[in-house]
């Protein structure tokens, strides 16, 4: 006992010096520790004041641990709240921060052929940060749900700053978590203005489309430069086939680099409705699509459709048709 309580005045003693003499322990005595089940029930208890902001009662009960349990409490706390997602308030991320600030003073050193090195045994400094962390973004998710939400938000200037990359994660994670106004408002930013001069990115445009399931926001999505985010939802929506996701299909072939993926995923639509076969006829009907378009659905088994057409539709391009059943 006197020794931990001499390392708790050392340790205290290095908030002001900034160093404090490292003891080494072997893995053993680490893991004894952490698996102490005295100190576990400790832990419970630590969490509890945690949970109800009792910042006094938590500082005391983990300072009247004695080395080196108070540093493997102290780890274990912070290992918890991180694994129950747990919101930090003001006083909890005040507590984190100035337990971050102790210096540890355990070590476990581990010796090679030619190479030696120490790390903490207890290391709580690093899972603090990412507290602090997931809180800094915690709070930046609700500005942007509060901004949003008030209508203040312009998607412009909040998406070309430098922390554009931020706010894009940000709106892509927490979209679904707007109101319908708020996301409406979000789109009229978009779609409003009679020469779209700006777009957010594919990634972002994408996220907006799929959560207003707005006719106009896909229509500018698609008339987007094709990369891997706008294929990807366009391969979603060709597993959907619903009605909307059938429209959006149609409207998608017209991007000549998304033709191709559009004109295979309505081959499939099974039963074709009359909407779907207007569309192809129509493609079979232009000099430039009827061989990619006969072709593939020759390759979706859709002969007999074909051969109905030759016999019963005068403005198909026949001979390409024709080619493409002989094949």
């Amino acid at each position: 006992m006197q020794q931990g309580l001499l390392y708790s005045f050392l340790l205290s003693l290095a908030l002001y010096t900034g160093s404090v003499s490292a003891v080494d322990m072997s893995t053993t005595e680490q893991q004894k520790l952490l698996q102490d089940v005295t100190l576990q029930h400790k832990v419970e208890q630590l969490y509890d004041y945690a949970i109800q902001d009792n910042i006094d009662a938590l500082s005391f009960a983990l300072q009247r641990l004695a080395l080196p349990q108070q540093e493997a409490a102290r780890f274990l706390l912070f290992q918890k709240m991180e694994q129950q997602n747990l919101s930090l308030s003001s006083l909890l991320v005040d507590f984190v921060q100035l337990q971050n600030r102790i210096l540890p003073v355990y070590q476990i050193t581990e010796k090679g052929d030619g190479y030696e090195f120490s790390v903490p045994a207890f290391n709580y400094s690093s899972i603090g940060l990412r507290l602090l962390k997931h809180w800094k973004r915690d709070q930046r998710a609700v500005d942007f749900v509060l901004t949003a939400e008030m209508k203040d938000l312009n998607l412009k200037q909040w998406l070309s700053g430098p922390n554009r990359i931020s706010h894009e994660k940000l709106l892509i994670e927490d979209l679904d978590k707007l109101s319908v106004a708020a996301i409406q408002g979000l789109v009229d930013q978009l779609t409003s203005v009679k020469v779209t001069s700006w777009l957010p990115s594919s990634a972002v445009m994408v996220r907006l489309a799929q959560i207003s399931h707005n006719q106009d926001i896909y229509k500018l999505l698609w008339l987007m430069r094709s990369d891997s985010a706008i294929e990807a939802e366009l391969e979603r929506l060709s597993s959907r086939k619903d009605p909307f996701a059938i429209s959006q299909l149609m409207l998608a072939a017209q991007n000549p680099r998304l033709k191709d993926q559009a004109i295979r995923a309505l081959a499939q639509v099974d039963p074709m409705s009359d909407e779907v076969k207007q569309f192809l006829v129509d493609r079979l009907s232009d000099d430039n699509d009827v061989v990619s378009v006969a072709r593939t659905l020759v390759e979706h088994g859709r002969q007999n459709w074909l051969q109905e057409l030759l016999n019963s539709n005068k403005h198909v391009k026949a001979t390409a048709i024709m080619q493409a059943l002989n094949r």
